[in-house]
């Protein structure tokens, strides 16, 4: 399991195949709807991380890899061997705060102080992500 050892705090269900949403409206004067996006992240039951972009009509890329641990209620660390989308982050552990909704979706919170280079970025980043799901029967209109 990803979250191996003593603990104080209740194990969250962190384990699947997240796909990453963002926020969108048609027009400034609309709502904006939470969509899916095209990069995904699999967290493994025994702690490993992939994160993937598909790339539409050529594929998908590994984004990024390593392993993951829950370290209290609302924290886990992301153990990054490898980024190619924050490459500052390689061989480096990443503090995130995460909130669970409705089992179905996941928030980000996390904090970047420098870029690879040094140079300092002092952000703060919020993802949203949604958890994937096997339906009951294969979905009509799917092209393989």
């Amino acid at each position: 399991m990803a979250q191996k050892g003593k603990k104080n705090f209740k194990c969250a269900n962190l384990k699947g195949v997240w796909q990453m949403c963002f926020y969108a409206s048609e027009s400034p004067e609309l709502p904006a709807e939470l969509r899916p996006g095209n990069t995904f992240k699999l967290l493994s039951e025994d702690g490993y991380i992939i994160n993937f972009t598909v790339i539409p009509n050529k594929g998908a890329v590994m984004t990024g890899y390593g392993k993951y641990r829950q370290v209290a209620e609302n924290v886990y660390h992301e153990s990054i061997e490898r980024s190619i989308h924050l490459p500052m982050l390689n061989n480096a552990v990443n503090a995130l705060e995460f909130e669970i909704k409705e089992d179905k979706y996941l928030q980000l919170k996390f904090y970047i102080e420098k870029d690879e280079y040094g140079n300092v970025i002092d952000t703060w980043y919020h993802e949203v992500w949604t958890r994937v799901e096997m339906p009951e029967e294969y979905p009509d209109g799917l092209i393989r």
